[in-house]
């Protein structure tokens, strides 16, 4: 009797020492997860912290780039968190703060217009000329009122003046109004140029630009009437021609364009 006891107890007591023995192990395991679990979130915010210092001092923005979302998840290993594509861009494409803007309902147009031009001056917003079908095209101009919330004045065009796919340019107070195709459907461009005292509401014949565009780019800068790109007279060819010439209240004081310098990618509507 006193050995089986002794044998029992013997047996209980390596039973016990196997438990602890399990606990403890389990215990260690567990110790050394959380450690390295700690660790890694460490190390990711530090990586974070230093990856937006570095695109802070670089000037670059990073964008996700969802296109190669799809490809990635496809090869990205089961049980594995997804990391998307990014791409670098430089800071000038970033988002400037800007106050929230909200459209608002404006009273319709008194007529359709296709292809037409608006320019506003002030608180009036001139509406040319344009397509109102794809056999008539209107010859006037009507002005919106911004401050009355109307729309009211409205004057003829010149006879001879385009009517669609227009360059238009103003310093404030004239428009200048150059090339574009004259008539309806898919009819020729021409080369006479107008400009438009607002004030007065008379029009001046300007020099002809050197070649017909449809719908060029059209600025002032540095009392210069610039004219830029468009299409070329088949309509499909994009022109890359760049033409000035010296304007002062609604006049041009040079007799003819001036060539400049082309620019790289031509075409129409590009404003």
């Amino acid at each position: 009797m006193g050995k089986l006891g002794h044998d029992t107890k013997h047996h209980l007591s390596s039973k016990l020492v196997f438990l602890l023995f399990c606990v403890g192990l389990l215990g260690v395991v567990f110790i050394a997860d959380v450690v390295w679990t700690s660790s890694s979130s460490i190390s990711s915010a530090y990586q974070s912290v230093a990856f937006n210092w570095a695109l802070q001092t670089s000037g670059k923005v990073l964008f996700v780039n969802a296109t190669d979302k799809k490809d990635n998840e496809k090869e990205a290993p089961r049980g594995k968190k997804h990391h998307p594509a990014y791409k670098f861009l430089p800071a000038t494409y970033a988002d400037l703060p800007a106050p929230e803007l909200e459209w608002e309902q404006m009273p319709s147009a008194p007529v359709p217009r296709l292809d037409g031009y608006a320019i506003q001056i002030k608180n009036l917003l001139y509406a040319f000329a344009g397509y109102g079908t794809l056999d008539y095209v209107h010859s006037h101009i009507d002005v919106y009122n911004f401050t009355d919330d109307t729309w009211g004045e409205r004057f003829d065009i010149p006879k001879d003046m385009a009517h669609s796919h227009l360059g238009i340019a103003t310093d404030g107070r004239y428009i200048y109004i150059v090339s574009g195709q004259y008539g309806p459907q898919c009819r020729t461009a021409i080369t006479k140029s107008f400009s438009l005292d607002t004030e007065t509401k008379k029009w001046r014949s300007m020099p002809p630009l050197p070649a017909p565009r449809y719908a060029p780019a059209t600025q002032i800068w540095r009392g210069r009437l610039h004219v830029m790109g468009g299409s070329k007279e088949n309509r499909h060819t994009p022109g890359v021609d760049h033409w000035s010439i010296a304007v002062k209240d609604g006049e041009a004081i040079e007799k003819e364009w001036r060539t400049e310098v082309p620019i790289p990618r031509g075409g129409p509507h590009s404003y």
